[in-house]
């Protein structure tokens, strides 16, 4: 390491406005004739441990006020350093910054007077931490406004600044407010950014558009909304269509789960396309089966992703040993499963069965989910794997066979056969529209 050769001169004048006039150390290295600074501070008759600044300061440096060691005196409070020994001029407090032109002494400055605190608050922020000011004021003080060191948020705001509550003011960081004989408080203060995001159906007949509460700034990122709200054109003629993407009123395309900058605010509208099998329905279910037609006022069937319990359950429990009642829905063709289902209940009533728990299924504003017939279940096993969250084993459809016995179908070999309805098997709600 280079070593310094140093010539001391020290320089004693009045106290002035200029920080660095009272005291002046001039270091002058003697290889690079470059004038160096240091900054001293002193205890100004008090007791226990200097801070020592072991830098040496270029000119034109910033300086960085050290805190309080633990400098004391007896019935006063320390409050600060300053340039000179009255502690008249402006007091620096620790953590503040001033730009170093000659060698400095700073003084430690106490009060027997009341001194005041400055506090900051989250106030309704979601997340981060206020800053903390440690330091103390007397009467007409002024405390430098601190930044957002704790990265306050909420959500759809952006930070602006600290709200005075007492005198209706909004503070920047980097300003001062005036000490006048009370404890400051500074709320975080947001506004709404000024950017939204905004989602129209677009002729929807079915489902409910996604909700963007949020605001942003220009440049945020914004993640473009699936359809949450199971958004469709159900058509009792011809085709239903279901969603397919956005657009904006240029005709660009925003796909779900894509991410967009933002530069203006934007509204999305819906796109659709004719139904598909293994498109999701308009109840949150997946299409199965699609009609050449609509008739009897459907032509789509969509499916629950998941049974309707986790175990199994029977299709109609015994009134006495080997004795059961005769519902008369034996329709086994495609489309049965609903008026099986209703015969069902209408005979059997209230009770914990098949037909019963299929029916009492609700997603969003839909309520006529029902237990498949033989022929439509027999349609569920051949596309499981695009369904999925099928078990291997025995599920009830809603065809009666006899008075004692109902069809089912073993979803790990596709056989379908006759049981006798106390028997506990799985079940799957369908639906069709």
């Amino acid at each position: 390491m280079k070593k310094l050769c140093f010539a001391l001169l020290f320089l004693f004048v009045a106290c002035t406005n200029s920080n660095n006039d009272e005291f002046a150390i001039n270091y002058q290295d003697m290889h690079s004739a470059t004038e160096k600074f240091i900054v001293v501070y002193n205890a100004n008759g008090a007791y226990g441990t200097i801070p020592i600044d072991t830098n040496v300061y270029n000119y034109n440096d910033t300086v960085t006020v050290m805190p309080n060691t633990n400098l004391r005196q007896e019935g006063f409070i320390f409050i600060g350093w300053s340039f000179c020994s009255d502690c008249t001029q402006n007091i620096l407090k620790p953590g503040y910054t001033f730009t170093i032109t000659s060698s400095t002494i700073l003084y430690a400055c106490f009060t027997s007077e009341p001194v005041y605190s400055v506090t900051y608050f989250a106030l309704d922020a979601d997340s981060g931490y206020p800053p903390i000011d440690s330091n103390y004021y007397i009467s007409s003080e002024k405390a430098y406004i601190k930044a957002n060191t704790g990265n306050l948020t909420k959500a759809g705001y952006r930070f602006s600044g600290w709200h005075h509550l007492s005198s209706q003011t909004i503070y920047q960081p980097g300003q001062y407010i005036t000490v006048e004989n009370a404890d400051i408080q500074l709320h975080a203060y947001f506004i709404p950014k000024p950017l939204t995001v905004t989602y129209r159906p677009n002729g929807a007949n079915s489902g409910t558009v996604p909700h963007d509460g949020l605001y942003y700034d220009e440049g945020d990122i914004v993640t473009i909304a699936h359809n949450t709200g199971n958004l469709a054109i159900i058509n009792f003629d011809g085709a239903s269509y279901c969603f397919d993407y956005w657009v904006d009123s240029y005709g660009n395309i925003y796909y779900p789960g894509g991410t967009y900058t933002m530069l203006t605010s934007l509204v999305l509208y819906a796109c659709y396309r004719p139904y598909r099998i293994g498109d999701a329905g308009p109840a949150g279910g997946i299409v199965f089966y699609i009609k050449d037609d609509y008739s009897d006022s459907w032509r789509y069937l969509e499916v629950m992703r998941n049974d309707v319990l986790q175990t199994g359950i029977v299709w109609e429990e015994q009134i006495a040993a080997g004795q059961y009642r005769q519902t008369g829905a034996t329709g086994i063709e495609i489309g049965a499963g609903l008026p099986n289902t209703q015969l069902c209940i209408q005979v059997l009533g209230e009770g914990n069965y098949a037909a019963k728990v299929c029916s009492k299924l609700s997603t969003g504003n839909y309520f006529d989910w029902h237990l498949p017939s033989k022929d439509e279940l027999n349609i569920l096993y051949q596309n499981k794997a695009m369904i999925g969250n099928f078990t291997g084993n025995n599920y009830w459809s809603s065809s009666e066979s006899t008075t004692s016995k109902a069809w089912c179908q073993n979803f790990s070999t596709g056989v379908q056969n006759t049981q006798y309805k106390n028997n506990t098997y799985r079940v799957r709600s369908i639906r069709c529209f």
